[in-house]
């Protein structure tokens, strides 16, 4: 993604999330996420769900090295979590957000 498209949408948490298929690891993740994105960010973020089993070039381009991996693409700096998403407090530190603010 692209700096100039990153500013078109500089009020909205821009993330990726790399799961391995409908197991039920990437199932907890994407739970989770979605809970997020709705209590804590007011539906104010943008989810790419992207299946490394469909596709894998996505994957390896990401540098993606283990699964679920969450990665914050705005607001910058990028960050990553890697492994199991399930601990929403690890999850909120993760992208910055304390109390339903974001840092």
């Amino acid at each position: 993604m692209g700096v100039k498209t990153l500013q078109s949408k500089m009020g909205k948490h821009i993330l990726e999330l790399y799961v391995n298929g409908s197991s039920l690891t990437s199932v907890e993740a994407i739970e989770t996420l979605q809970n997020i994105c709705e209590e804590h960010l007011h539906g104010n973020c943008e989810v790419e769900i992207v299946d490394v089993l469909k596709n894998p070039e996505r994957a390896e381009e990401a540098g993606i090295l283990a699964i679920p991996t969450l990665i914050r693409k705005w607001p910058l700096p990028e960050s990553r979590i890697i492994g199991a998403l399930t601990i929403k407090s690890r999850v909120l530190a993760g992208l910055g957000i304390t109390n339903g603010n974001t840092h």
